[in-house]
């Protein structure tokens, strides 16, 4: 009897994993414990709708907190390094902004006009 039991316990850890539940709870308790909404109730079906728009699988425990992390910081990452992985990451969003500048860019040159004095 002791067989079915582990089967449904297997069956039930399945279902979690293949619906990334305990990715989901950990993000949501982690923008939870960091901004501490005054209707957390409200709060929670809000960050439902945003997991609903970004996919579930794409939820981790940093999705809602990620850019609080210091490192994320906007004026840090313009000008500091230290060989992070975070450089690596502002090199690479420097170097897709730098393509699609360049994709925008022709060859043309426009005409140059002289002002002459009429004679």
């Amino acid at each position: 009897m002791a067989k079915p039991v582990v089967n449904a316990r297997e069956a039930a850890k399945q279902y979690l994993a293949l619906h990334h539940i305990p990715q989901m709870f950990e993000s949501l308790l982690s923008c939870l414990m960091v901004e501490r909404p005054e209707d957390p109730v409200e709060y929670i079906e809000k960050k439902m709708t945003e997991i609903r728009s970004i996919g579930v699988d794409n939820v981790n425990w940093e999705t809602f907190v990620l850019c609080l992390h210091p490192y994320r910081d906007s004026v840090r990452l313009q000008n500091i390094r230290d060989g992070s992985k975070f450089d690596r990451e502002r090199e690479i969003e420097e170097e897709i902004k730098h393509e699609k500048a360049d994709d925008g860019k022709s060859d043309y040159q426009p005409d140059v006009f002289k002002l002459t004095e009429a004679q």
